[in-house]
């Protein structure tokens, strides 16, 4: 019996032992801290924090002035860069848990970490491969010196990590997402995008809206040319914006902002022009129904009426469970001759995308603010290696210009490309891009204005100078919307001769719906029914006195918003719930946390950070852009900002070509340091819709310097 015990005793263990081997958790990457140190050492790079902690970069070569870009971005968001490390390598569910393992799977399906080690010498050039380089070797000097903060396995990154996170993350802003999740039944929907992954709220229509607007000579009062960046983004997390000034000896001088986990500031402005970025909408995804071989596990799929073999690979990640355990994962890849194949409980779909395997989108943005010249910008942005954005432009010799650019397929006429495709015609499958000069653009309009505010490209300026819609194909999928940011643009500047500057920033903060506005369409409806309870009766009277304004001393802003945001969504584009019942759902929130059903609006809409707690003018979709939680009253009593204007620019050359620059950020530089005064500092002047100088050149910001220090040689003198 002892015996038996023994040997009993001995398999328990033996199996206990197998069990911890596969589930514990494999150490990972081990950050040596000397050689971190060592490879900092050949930076000679200057960091010059100014007045309100923003760093001002300078070294003798761009790679430097990314080195310091990403030991700077380290100091004041130190987490968010982890993160995007771990989405980079498609390791979120063995750091997040179960939730996070569909993007996971898509990093692997769409073959992401493959297509950088077979493009990362072919693509790329040298100096954008020394680039990511200097961002790694920053993040893991922080690292090395700060080892408590760092996530156990996650350092070192290298810099194929740094390309691996930009080629995951760009088809995201296009929403490849919804092309996705559209394929799968509401209850087993994944959520893969980087945007639903990293929201606080899971609300990533929040965040698609952007203003930019450009002023030519002959449209300014004062022949000056202006240019506003105003693009709109969650005010934390992995796509909020990061303020920088990058200035190296090889002719770099770009003042602008970027987001955590990227060695370059993606839109902005340097002493000889600028852009903005707005999300545009282009049909840039194809969806092909493939037809298998069998409904489980298939092998073979049909086109052109011959049976090919799917391309079969693994994918394998692991799923944290709790301390140091996780769960091993193996799933099958399937790629077709169209692309990564999806198995969905309504059938398998072959997904074509655009900048499917390209790396080179780091490298385009980056020549775009190295050029000195309107032909040289227009040639890289040729290049197409950025895959969207509607851009708006402008520069010191008084140029503005428009494009709606995307990497846009090249297709046949004729079939549905907005719908699902069949999967057995090969006619269907795209390989080729149109060139960039077969996309909308208006290059120096006669009007001398140009705006763009998430709507169609074909309304994009006041007068005569818009193109015509029937002049692109239809497989292009150009939207048709238009937002209230454009309605009211266009209603606000159409006939004004001349634009001066106020006339400028007090218009760009218009708080006003328009009346064609979807919003105000929804109030209509409701002015219409009839309702039978005394509250509702009382609702309808508070709608009816309300003229659509959403400055802090509106009465009826907080009803009808509340209410479009819960029926429509944030950009009242959707159909989440009946208005009828939103209606009914916040009258009685507002009595009960107000006691009536027209409080101001700026008891409600609040700019909650640190020490500041302020009222706040504007809502979803107004030029004023500010997305709160539409659920908040009922869990603190306020609506607190989320999203919406955030980073913004104000860009000025003179008849000289003089540039004068201004800049105001929602929070301030230190985005996560809550001890830090510039955590909060800019508030204020946000709230005010105030903007602070920004410096350009070395002699203008050492006066202004705070800290002056060279990360990796031990210098500071200040």
């Amino acid at each position: 019996m002892k015996k038996f015990l023994k040997y009993t005793f001995a398999i328990f263990l033996l199996a206990l032992c197998s069990v911890i081997v596969v589930f514990w958790t494999p150490n990972g990457h081990r950050l040596d801290i000397q050689s971190a140190k060592a490879k900092a050492k050949k930076y000679d790079v200057r960091i010059i924090r100014d007045n309100w902690g923003v760093p001002h970069i300078f070294g003798k070569t761009d790679a430097e002035t990314s080195f310091g870009l990403g030991y700077a971005h380290s100091e004041d968001d130190f987490s968010t860069i982890q993160e995007t490390l771990i989405a980079a390598r498609g390791m979120s569910a063995q750091y997040k848990g179960k939730g996070s393992a569909p993007a996971d799977y898509m990093f692997d399906l769409f073959k992401v970490k493959w297509f950088v080690e077979q493009k990362y010498q072919t693509d790329l050039k040298p100096k954008t491969r020394a680039i990511a380089r200097a961002y790694a070797d920053a993040i893991n000097l922080y690292g090395a010196e700060h080892p408590k903060q760092v996530k156990s396995g996650l350092l070192p990154v290298t810099e194929q990590d740094v390309i691996a996170g930009f080629t995951w993350a760009t088809p995201f802003f296009y929403r490849l997402d919804g092309y996705l999740q559209d394929l799968f039944t509401a209850e087993n929907a994944p959520k893969v995008s980087p945007w639903q992954q990293t929201s606080d709220l899971n609300l990533p229509e929040a965040v698609r809206g952007s203003n930019a607007f450009a002023v030519a000579p002959s449209r300014s009062d004062d022949g000056h040319t202006r240019l506003i960046v105003n693009s709109h983004q969650p005010m934390t997390g992995p796509y909020a914006w990061y303020e920088a000034h990058v200035v190296s000896e090889e002719g770099l001088n770009l003042a602008g902002a970027g987001f955590p986990g990227t060695p370059i500031l993606t839109q902005g402005v340097t002493p000889h022009h600028g852009w903005a970025h707005t999300v545009n909408r282009p049909d840039l995804v194809d969806i092909y129904a493939l037809e298998t071989d069998r409904e489980k596990k298939p092998k073979r799929y049909k086109l052109d009426g011959v049976w090919e073999d799917f391309e079969i690979s693994k994918s394998k990640f692991r799923v944290k469970l709790f301390g140091p355990f996780s769960l091993p994962i193996t799933r099958d890849i399937l790629w077709s001759k169209h692309g990564p194949v999806l198995s969905t409980p309504t059938g398998h779909y072959a997904v074509n995308f655009s900048g499917l395997g390209s790396v080179t989108a780091l490298e385009h943005w980056f020549e775009m603010s190295k050029v000195q010249s309107f032909k040289a910008w227009k040639t890289v942005l040729s290049q197409q290696g950025v895959l969207s954005f509607n851009i708006v432009y402008a520069d010191k010799n008084g140029n503005i210009g428009f494009a709606y650019n995307a990497k846009m397929p090249k297709r046949i006429e004729g079939p549905d490309w907005q719908g699902v495709l069949p999967g057995d015609q090969s006619q269907l499958i795209w390989t080729d891009y149109q060139p960039f000069s077969e996309l909308p653009q208006i290059w120096n309009p006669e009007t001398g204005f140009l705006f763009s505010a998430n709507a169609t490209p074909f309304k994009v300026t006041d007068g005569a100078s818009n193109l015509p819609r029937a002049n692109y194909s239809k497989t292009f999928g150009i939207e048709t919307r238009m937002t209230n940011r454009a309605l009211r643009t266009l209603k606000l500047f159409s006939g004004e001769t001349k634009i001066s500057r106020d006339t400028l920033l007090k218009r760009r903060a218009d708080t006003q719906y328009d009346p064609e506005s979807q919003i105000m369409q929804m109030v209509a409806a409701l002015l219409k029914q009839d309702f039978d309870t005394p509250l509702l009766k009382e609702a309808q009277a508070v709608l009816g006195n309300w003229d659509g304004d959403t400055s802090v001393n509106s009465r009826g802003a907080a009803l009808a918003i509340i209410t479009g945001t819960r029926a429509l969504g944030y950009e009242y584009i959707e159909n989440e719930m009946p208005i009828d019942i939103a209606f009914a759902k916040t009258a009685k929130d507002l009595m009960n946390v107000f006691g009536r059903l027209d409080p101001e609006w700026g008891e409600v809409n609040r700019l909650q950070r640190g020490d500041v707690d302020l009222p706040l003018d504007g809502a979803p979709d107004v030029l004023r852009a500010i997305y709160a939680d539409r659920d908040g009253i009922t869990k603190t009593g306020v609506m607190n900002a989320f999203a919406g204007d955030t980073h913004i620019m104000v860009a000025d050359w003179d008849t000289f070509g003089n540039l004068d620059l201004q800049s105001i950020h929602q929070y301030g530089a230190a985005t996560m340091d809550e001890n830090s005064p510039h955590y909060d500092d800019q508030a204020p002047l946000f709230v005010r819709g105030e903007y602070k100088r920004f410096p350009m050149t070395l002699d203008a910001v050492l006066p202004l310097a705070t800290r002056d220090y060279r990360p990796g040689n031990g210098l500071e003198t200040k």
